[in-house]
């Protein structure tokens, strides 16, 4: 069961496995925020914890595939055996990380040797050609144009030779050279100091609007992630967001609330401004199912 760790309100994941879980398996975006232990002070590449939505949290537990507990020794500093514990897990996971890196880079070296060689060769027979360019004697240009002739011999590439050279290059990659560090397992977990958590949304009836919608959507095979960038409450994509870009911007809007004219042309404007379709969303006068009004702006004067 995917485990959820609650801190200040919020859900997090913190193992890797649990993160690609719930993202192949039950279309569970969350956002990244944590940083990379060699690149801290960027913000372009994020890793783990994933902080979670809480109709993403209601709806893994609603599933029971996951489970909230709070561990007391997130919200203390950690001790000098857990931070020596952190280290050496951390040097252990990127030296796998450089491991694997070096038998994949191999096994590509290898299979394209023979184009490696090819292209070693084209480059010393370009290079042989160039030299005899761009002479201003008009005779000799016609000449110039015409590849060089190079001796055979001067083309003939080791390719053992070449591949021992590739090979020894492999050898020369460090652990600077992996750019992302994903901790697949909590070495600091203690399963004593878990405790479940009672989680209670939704509880008002907007905060059921939101919930009902993201699960209406998600049922429906969508992918949804945070709107609050667009100033909506969700962004839905047709795929993974990796792969496509959100198509709508869903605005969650009791029934009952009156919406100024104002607010409908600038929700429209906006659609149009960042290419998505708007759409409200309310509940049916008995509660039970979503409704859904989309805007377009036509922008006529």
């Amino acid at each position: 069961m995917i485990t959820l760790t609650y801190v200040n309100g919020k859900a997090y994941v913190w193992n890797a496995d649990d993160w690609l879980k719930i993202r192949e398996d039950h279309r569970i975006v969350g956002a990244l925020i944590g940083c990379l232990p060699h690149l801290p002070r960027q913000d372009s590449f994020l890793g783990l914890p994933l902080v979670l939505l809480p109709e993403e949290v209601t709806l893994l537990l609603e599933r029971k595939v996951a489970r909230l507990v709070s561990c007391s020794f997130l919200t203390k500093a950690p001790t000098n055996e857990i931070k020596q514990k952190f280290e050496e897990h951390r040097k252990k996971m990127y030296k796998e990380q450089v491991e694997c890196f070096k038998e994949e880079r191999k096994r590509q070296v290898i299979s394209m040797i023979d184009k490696i060689v090819e292209g070693k060769r084209r480059k010393l027979m370009g290079c042989s050609s160039k030299n005899t360019k761009g002479s201003s004697n008009s005779k000799s240009s016609v000449q110039d144009q015409s590849p060089a002739k190079v001796d055979e011999k001067e083309t003939i590439i080791d390719k053992e030779a070449l591949l021992k050279e590739e090979l020894d290059k492999i050898k020369c990659i460090d652990e600077s050279s992996t750019l992302v560090q994903i901790f697949t397992a909590n070495v600091w977990w203690n399963e004593d100091d878990a405790t479940p958590v009672e989680w209670n949304y939704p509880e008002n009836n907007s905060e059921k609007l939101r919930y009902k919608t993201f699960k209406d959507l998600w049922e429906k095979g969508h992918y949804l992630t945070s709107g609050q960038k667009f100033g909506a409450d969700f962004l839905v994509y047709p795929g993974d967001p990796i792969k496509f870009h959100a198509q709508f911007l869903v605005i969650c809007i009791d029934g009952n609330d009156a919406l100024p004219a104002t607010d409908l042309v600038a929700l429209g404007r906006l659609g149009t401004s960042v290419r998505k379709t708007v759409v409200l969303s309310s509940l049916s006068e008995d509660g039970n199912s979503v409704m859904y009004q989309s805007l377009q702006w036509n922008g006529t004067f």
